[in-house]
């Protein structure tokens, strides 16, 4: 790793690098149809779809906050431009990884490179800021479904859907508690003394830390519920007048299926789950309904394509920042 590392870092390296990105940036670009999107002109409000594309930026920056906030946690000192600088760049490397987990791979990347002697309380903290998004996502998704319970008692598949999403909520929540008080000793026996002792490091400091875990967890909401009201005022734009609720079940189920490693940046996934939550909550009676859904779907692809772009274009331009606090 720390060859791999010092080979990206040299004048040889970082040129490719950009010249990878920058082919990745291009490909993108290309493969969309931009005729397609010229057909769609006066089908839409300019000013809301405008204002939700803006909406869904502003969780970009309260994720790079939020990681932020674990990794000071765990007594790393990068700075915040430093951590928003990685979050911005692993954002575009998520439209090309299966299950959009290039973005964790870009700031592992970053977090070896820059903070060697804090690796593992670094990566902890990663793991867990992306945990954390899951279980938020799932409870979000559990307390819609509890909103809806007339839908939810007309389909098995929702009733199946609240179990689990239930289930994993609670059971997060509750090993969560039980490793920050003291690893069992089965765990202990299995890492052996000096991973033994690493992570107990970890989570004592995890559970020294409460206001930082519970500002985090409340930014995992505000991220989430800023995404939702992006979709949904995409919806309006449109002329496609769906409840707010639905459209915070649907998205969820529809986040929670890129997780999967079976698309490329989720890509496909994230529309077709969507689309088949609004069919199955009956927002989709007739055909005309079922095309406006569809245009939803475009430009859900559209918005997230766009601030990967962004992404891209900080990787592109952007100048390293100080990677600890002043």
């Amino acid at each position: 790793m720390r060859r791999l590392l010092a080979l990206l870092d040299t004048p040889t390296g970082r040129a490719a690098r950009y010249g990878f990105s920058a082919v990745l940036v291009a490909g993108l670009i290309w493969s969309i149809d931009w005729q397609q999107f010229t057909a769609l002109q006066g089908k839409f409000d300019r000013g809301l779809v405008v204002l939700a594309t803006l909406i869904a930026g502003l969780a970009f920056p309260l994720q790079a906050w939020r990681w932020w906030l674990l990794l000071c946690a765990q007594g790393l000192t990068l700075s915040l431009p430093w951590a928003h600088l990685a979050t911005w760049i692993g954002n575009f490397y998520n439209a090309f990884l299966l299950g959009g987990l290039g973005g964790d791979a870009v700031r592992a990347f970053y977090l070896c490179r820059d903070a060697p002697s804090s690796q593992a309380a670094g990566l902890a903290a990663t793991f867990l800021d992306r945990v954390m998004g899951l279980i938020v996502l799932l409870s979000l998704a559990a307390l819609t479904l509890l909103l809806k319970l007339d839908a939810v008692a007309r389909h098995t598949e929702l009733r199946l859907l609240l179990t689990v999403c239930a289930a994993l909520s609670v059971a997060s929540v509750v090993v969560f508690v039980f490793l920050c008080r003291q690893p069992p000793a089965w765990l202990v026996r299995r890492l052996g003394p000096t991973h033994s002792a690493t992570l107990a490091a970890i989570l004592a400091r995890a559970h020294s830390t409460p206001v930082a875990l519970l500002t985090a967890l409340a930014a995992s909401y505000a991220i989430w519920l800023l995404d939702f009201l992006s979709v949904w005022l995409l919806a309006r734009s449109i002329g496609l007048p769906l409840p707010f609720i639905e459209v915070s079940l649907a998205m969820s189920v529809a986040y929670a299926a890129t997780v999967l490693p079976v698309s490329v940046g989720g890509h496909g996934i994230r529309e077709g789950a969507l689309l088949a939550m609004l069919a199955l909550l009956g927002l989709l009676p007739d055909e005309a309904s079922r095309q406006l859904a569809l245009l939803l779907a475009v430009l859900v692809w559209a918005t997230s394509v766009l601030w990967s772009l962004v992404g891209g274009a900080v990787l592109l331009l952007a100048r390293p920042s100080s990677p600890t606090n002043r």
